[in-house]
């Protein structure tokens, strides 16, 4: 059967798919086509083949399916003996189980019983242990032991509250089966009572303590208020103890002299600084983490009383409303002269004059007006300084509480207790309600408050009054009319003026130019003071400047963000309108080379060194000033406050963009009444009877002997040697970058009307490489932007054949002059027909 089955097999598979492809016998009945039909003959016998191979399969498997199921019957015969066997085994079971259940439930309550049981003896115990605690508080309270019966009243307390509402409580309870005596009642009414008595003696006890100012009494009672339950009154107590102790330690020595109130202030917050620091261990060991911020308020409000006392007795001792009236009259005075003044050209000198005649307050009033000033700005400061280190030391206070559920609400100051220690002089404070500081915990508005706006108020009216009077005083008293080295006057003539003397001057130009020749110029003469003694700035700059330091300083360190606006735009105001004014009037004065006009150039000169050291001055304080603000406003809670001080600086800085322009103005007017004219003159006198068309025996004498070189260094070293010691170096540097601006222009157009060869062309080429290397030296500075032009026109001038132009169309511009145009082609052609030995129709040629 196994080859024969597995032969059918074999093909029944392809011939039943072959059949599967018909989809109903209906098909197989409509076909026609004989193939077709052979086709499907012969799969339906494969099917059949294969059909009857697997039922002879099954007929031969049916003796071990009959044998399998036999074995089957024996089993259920089997199984059926065994739950005959198991039916009574079950039942005993059943019955174990319920007898099971009932123990179970048994036990379960027992051990109910049980932990009641336990429960009730625990509670016993701790019935009984509280009445011997209860008995031995009243043995305390009658024999007066006041530390332990706090102790045992403490530990009744925290007792566990089951314990003291349980109902074995009332066999705690002593004498409980008498109905008189003094421990009749329930147990929480006799801890109560006990509190209470404990309480009040505490309290007695802490007052006698604070009259006898027995300190080791007051600590002792300090203690035990916490274990009362009575933290607020412990520290309410002790906040007045250190209050009262405050005003006597803070008193200061009758001899003391000078700044008394600023001592005063400075001494009472010393003391309650000190305070704070000692007693921060004490109150976190007995009372926890965050009450010493409860003390803190307390030390802050009465602090601010004690300060607010203090500013009174400095008003009134001080005369600051008489000082007010003053300088307003004064004020008054001031600007009905300066209205006088205003119709003349040198309006800002008269009415410095006018100021200075007429004012009203003499110099000894204003010697007192800087003391009380002074004074003010020392007590700002240290109020300031108070305030940043209470915020400092609360602040940790406050963020332990903030994690306390009602901690805060519960320790702080009550807003209406608060209120009672705001003195009268403050009732409108009080009308507002107290608020606290969020961060801090530090009362927002309290009597000091007031008085600093007060404060605020007064110092800034000062301030202003010194800025601009002692400013006016710097100008009154500059000595710019009387420096030193500014005898002779600034001269083109090389025999006078210049201020070293007509012999040395010769001398210096005569070895100057033996020192000129081939290639000479490039090594350059130093053009130095040589100790001439010019005194280049006068004394109101560094004056003017140290008042305005100061001031500046003085609303810093009061740490109040208006007050340093306020000064600020004061000095502000005052530099524009008394230094910057006067300083304009006389930079701006028309400049004359006449002799004997050294004292009217001394007064331009120096006032632009003036304008100059004051753009140095201003930029140099305002960073100063931003670094004292770095450091005496470091922790300041208010962002905003540190912010307005930095704008009101960098306001301050910005002003010296005024003085710049201001300068920039005069060195342009300079530039054209003094270096435009002397280097026109310089070009002209360089180029006497030089010409630039050469032949070989003029071109060799010329690099021997370069007349123009020497002439040009002669007369600009002249200009230098004048102006170096008479200008500061940023001025100097200006001036020459201006005077070598000049001397380009009028050299191209010097040029452009010259004619040349080519030996000249190469002169010229050398001429103006060796002249831009020598002022390069002189300047300090690069002058390719300058001279590109000049260069472009020498190469230009200096080609061998027309054709080379082209060569120098098509060089790049100079990427560091971007200001300066390249030559255009017509310019570039211009140049050529310049040229003596260039035909018109060979340039004509080159299409250019």
């Amino acid at each position: 059967m196994g080859a024969d089955s597995l032969a059918v097999s074999g093909l029944g598979d392809d011939a039943s798919d072959e059949l599967l492809g018909w989809s109903r016998l209906e098909e197989l009945a409509s076909s026609v086509d004989i193939a077709e039909i052979e086709q499907a003959y012969e799969a339906l016998e494969l099917e059949e083949a294969r059909v009857d191979v697997e039922v002879a399969e099954c007929v031969e498997g049916g003796a071990d399916a009959e044998r399998r199921l036999a074995q089957l019957s024996l089993l259920q015969e089997d199984l059926i003996t065994v739950t005959d066997r198991i039916g009574p085994l079950q039942a005993v079971i059943d019955a174990t189980a319920a007898n099971a259940g009932v123990i179970s439930e048994r036990v379960r309550f027992l051990d109910q019983e049980r932990a009641k049981l336990e429960h009730a003896l625990r509670m016993v115990r701790e019935t009984s242990k509280l009445k011997r605690r209860v008995g031995e508080l009243l043995a305390a309270m009658a024999s007066k032991e006041t530390d332990a019966a706090a102790a045992l009243v403490h530990e009744c307390r925290t007792s566990d509250a089951e314990t003291l509402h349980s109902p074995f409580v009332a066999f705690a309870t002593p004498d409980a089966s008498q109905r008189a005596g003094p421990g009749r009642g329930a147990l929480s009414e006799v801890i109560a009572d006990a509190t209470r008595e404990l309480v009040e003696r505490v309290s007695f006890m802490f007052q006698a303590a604070m009259e006898e100012n027995n300190t080791r009494e007051i600590s002792r009672c300090f203690k035990l208020f916490p274990l009362l339950g009575e933290e607020l009154r412990g520290l309410d107590m002790y906040s007045d103890f250190l209050c009262d102790a405050i005003g006597e330690k803070a008193r200061l020595k009758s001899e003391m002299r000078g700044n008394i109130y600023a001592l005063r202030i400075t001494r009472l917050f010393e003391v309650i600084a000190t305070v704070v620091d000692n007693h921060f261990p004490l109150v976190n060991l007995h009372y926890g983490p965050g009450r010493m911020i409860r003390v803190i308020q307390r030390l802050q409000l009465e602090g601010a009383k004690r300060a607010c006392m203090v500013l009174d007795f400095f008003e009134e001792e001080r005369h600051v409303k008489r000082r007010l009236a003053q300088i307003q009259q004064a004020d008054a005075s001031a600007m009905r002269a300066k209205a006088q003044a205003r119709s003349a050209a040198l309006v800002a000198e008269r009415a410095m004059s006018a100021r200075s005649s007429e004012d009203s307050i003499s110099d000894a009033e204003f010697k007192d007006i800087t003391n009380v000033l002074a004074e003010m700005v020392l007590i700002g400061r240290q109020v300031a300084t108070f305030h940043r280190f209470l915020a400092s030391r609360a602040a940790p206070e406050a963020k332990a509480l903030a994690g306390v559920p009602g901690g805060r609400d519960r320790v702080y100051l009550r807003p209406e207790t608060a209120a009672k220690f705001v003195p009268l002089s403050a009732q409108a404070s009080r009308d507002a309600g107290v608020v606290f500081d969020d961060e801090t915990g530090l009362v927002g508005h309290t009597a000091l408050t007031a008085r600093l706006a007060w404060l605020t108020d007064v110092y800034v009216a000062l301030e202003v009054f010194f800025i601009t009077r002692s400013v006016a005083k710097a100008m009154a008293l500059d000595d710019a009319d009387s420096l030193a080295g500014w005898q002779d006057a600034v001269s083109s003539d090389s025999g006078g003026g210049g201020g070293g003397g007509a012999a040395k001057r010769k001398a210096a130009a005569r070895g100057l130019g033996a020192r000129v020749g081939p290639g000479a110029v490039t090594q350059g003469a130093a053009f130095g003071p040589d100790a001439l003694g010019f005194q280049q700035t006068s004394s109101c700059v560094g004056d003017m400047f140290f008042v305005v330091k100061t001031a500046l300083e003085h609303a810093i360190s009061i740490q109040r963000p208006a007050a340093v606006g306020a000064v600020a735009q004061c000095v502000i105001s005052t530099m524009n309108s008394e230094f910057l004014a006067a300083m304009e009037v006389r930079a701006l004065s028309s400049w004359s080379s006449a002799a004997g006009q050294a004292h009217s150039q001394r007064r331009i000169l120096v006032a632009l060194n003036n304008l100059d050291l004051a753009c140095a001055y201003l930029q140099k304080t305002a960073e100063e000033l931003r670094a004292m603000i770095g450091t005496e406003w470091p922790r300041t809670a208010r962002q905003d406050d540190l912010a307005a001080a930095q704008t009101a600086i960098d306001t301050f800085a910005a002003f010296s963009a005024k003085f710049a322009y201001a300068k920039q103005r005069s060195l342009d007017q300079l530039g054209a009444q003094l270096l435009k004219p002397w280097m026109r003159t310089t070009l002209q006198h360089s180029y006497r009877d030089i010409k630039y068309v050469l032949t070989d025996e003029e071109f060799n004498d010329m690099q021997n002997d370069n007349l123009f070189q020497k002439r040009f260094v002669i007369k600009f070293g002249h200009l230098v040697q004048q102006l170096r010691p008479r200008l500061t170096a940023a001025n100097l540097a200006a001036a020459l970058e201006l005077a070598i601006g000049s001397l380009a222009q009028d050299w191209e157009r010097a040029i452009r009307q010259s004619k040349f060869n080519m030996l000249g062309g190469i002169m010229f080429e050398k001429d103006v490489r060796e002249i831009q290397r020598y002022l390069e030296q002189e300047s300090g500075v690069s002058l390719r932007p300058k001279f590109s032009r000049l260069v472009q026109m020498a190469d230009a001038l200096a080609v061998e054949s027309a054709a080379d132009i082209k060569h120098i169309l098509k060089a790049p511009a100079a990427a560091d002059a971007p200001s300066h145009a390249p030559l255009s082609t017509k310019e570039i052609r211009g140049l050529l027909e310049n040229r003596v030995d260039i035909a018109d129709s060979t340039i004509s040629s080159l299409g250019i």
